[in-house]
């Protein structure tokens, strides 16, 4: 007999990002399983709710793209389907859709939130009794979850592995990112602009038409050419600034023979615990030592650290633990 499973987001899929990667690469897992049946509840996944109207809300120095108002008929037969949801980030299905709570869910919690928030959120879940277990992927999003469940689950964000990787013989500067201020794309042209750097190759992957002399542009590009972009450079930078819970894209640059130069957010940090090179935040003069300091270095040793330490977000190992969860309920 097979497990019926909801995935569910109020994020949309058109405008994507880090929440819906995650959704997409367990509908894909528990689809090759045959003991599971899926279903995804999300605006441009669900075909029926593309007339439904997004919202797009200011939120962590970014703008959601949020479904507030589906079509409750249908989300209710969704849910009617189900023998287990996992709801992704739940604030708003809570709140604004009030899913009902004859079922059994799982909440991911992905954002990180601030002191106040978190405070506010746990005084108005107390109104809410789900028959739910709670989970947060890094740590950074580990007091959203204390809000709406005082014992809850550490599951990171998952990747499938690269077996037959090795670091890139592709020398080149990488940059991924939407053109947000936090994302800091202003030091990745400085970056290209400078003299000391003129014998380098830089790339960008973002989601506006730009036009930057020493920068190929790729706006928006596929997830499978996104990865031959990777196969031109060999260092990712990860040049932000704030509001970052994880950070997925460090993953997907190591996953493809890149070795990540960051900021010292500690979210990044946490990422690659053991291995992290980081500037220190908002500072271009340690950005510009730091990759200085690399011609020196033996960066294959360096990369071989990152991709060791990558290996606790294997999608096989940590989605054992999410099933292990749906059975529980």
């Amino acid at each position: 007999m097979s497990i019926k499973v909801l995935l569910l987001t109020p994020y949309s899929f058109l405008k994507y990002g880090g929440v819906q990667n995650q959704v997409n690469l367990i509908e894909d897992y528990l689809l090759s399983h045959e003991e599971f049946e899926v279903k995804v509840f999300a605006h441009g996944k669900t075909e029926s709710l593309d007339s439904n109207k997004v919202f797009n809300i200011p939120f962590n120095s970014s703008i959601s793209s949020v479904l507030l108002f589906p079509n409750r008929k249908l989300l209710r037969d969704y849910i009617d389907w189900a023998d287990v949801v996992h709801v992704h980030e739940p604030f708003v299905p809570i709140f604004f859709w009030k899913i009902p709570k004859n079922k059994k869910y799982i909440f991911t919690h992905h954002a990180s939130l601030g002191v106040i928030i978190t405070n506010i959120l746990s005084i108005a879940y107390k109104f809410f009794r789900y028959r739910s277990i709670s989970t947060y992927v890094s740590k950074s999003a580990e007091s959203n979850a204390l809000s709406l469940n005082s014992e809850a689950v550490l599951i990171p964000n998952m990747i499938k592995i690269n077996q037959n990787i090795s670091f890139n013989k592709s020398q080149g500067y990488l940059f991924i990112g939407r053109q947000e201020t936090r994302k800091n794309y202003s030091y990745f042209v400085k970056l290209s602009n400078h003299s000391q750097f003129k014998n380098k190759l830089f790339y960008a992957v973002t989601n506006k038409d730009k036009s930057d002399k020493n920068i190929t542009i790729f706006k928006d590009p596929t997830d499978k050419f996104k990865i031959e972009i990777f196969g031109k450079t060999n260092i990712y930078l990860a040049l932000n600034t704030k509001s970052e819970s994880f950070g997925i894209t460090l993953l997907e640059a190591v996953n493809n023979g890149n070795l990540v130069i960051s900021s010292d957010l500690s979210a990044f940090i946490n990422v690659l615990p053991n291995s992290y090179i980081v500037y220190k935040n908002n500072n271009f003069e340690s950005l510009s030592k730091i990759l200085t300091k690399l011609d020196t270095k033996d960066l294959t040793f360096l990369w071989n650290k990152q991709y060791k330490d990558i290996r606790k977000y294997d999608l096989e190992e940590n989605m054992k633990k999410i099933i292990l969860l749906y059975s529980k309920l």
